[in-house]
């Protein structure tokens, strides 16, 4: 008889942590991207976009998403994730780009070390496109959780 209680009132209490603020509607709480010319990309929430997080190479820490339901949370940290090793990839891509460009500066230095600048650009490459591909995997799962985030504020 106890065990029933106990699992409809864990149900009940997991629900009501997953709750939005009251007085919190779709109009003033549901987030989406914003581009801007000047500012890049934000996440901002409801009608007069106020702005949540700037978005840049590495993921912000969004409290709205990380207290989000499981599947809002789940998203947000595979995001995050994703982000931040595409971003240390695509950062480590330029480190070597430029590693490359100054050994190859002259004739002189590129005779000199052409296996090397062959190996730092084909490396440079491979993780620029690597990193590129995670960031837009983090930005699939950074979709995923504002739709899961401004699903659950209908509930």
């Amino acid at each position: 008889m106890t065990r029933p209680l106990i699992a409809v009132l864990l149900l009940l209490a997991a629900g009501s942590a997953q709750a939005q603020a009251p007085g919190c509607t779709y109009d003033t709480c549901a987030l989406r991207l914003r581009t801007r010319f000047w500012s890049g990309i934000n996440l901002v929430q409801g009608q007069d976009a106020r702005r949540v997080a700037r978005l840049g190479l590495f993921a912000p820490h969004i409290d709205l998403l990380a207290s989000g339901s499981d599947s809002t949370k789940a998203h947000y940290l595979a995001f995050r994730a994703k982000q931040n090793s595409g971003g240390a990839l695509l950062l480590v891509g330029a480190v070597l780009a430029g590693v490359v460009g100054g050994l190859a500066y002259d004739k002189a230095h590129y005779d000199d070390n052409k296996g090397l600048v062959w190996g730092f650009g084909l490396s440079s490459v491979t993780l620029g496109i690597w990193g590129g591909a995670k960031q837009v995997q983090a930005n699939n799962h950074l979709q995923q959780a504002i739709w899961f985030y401004n699903r659950d504020l209908g509930r």
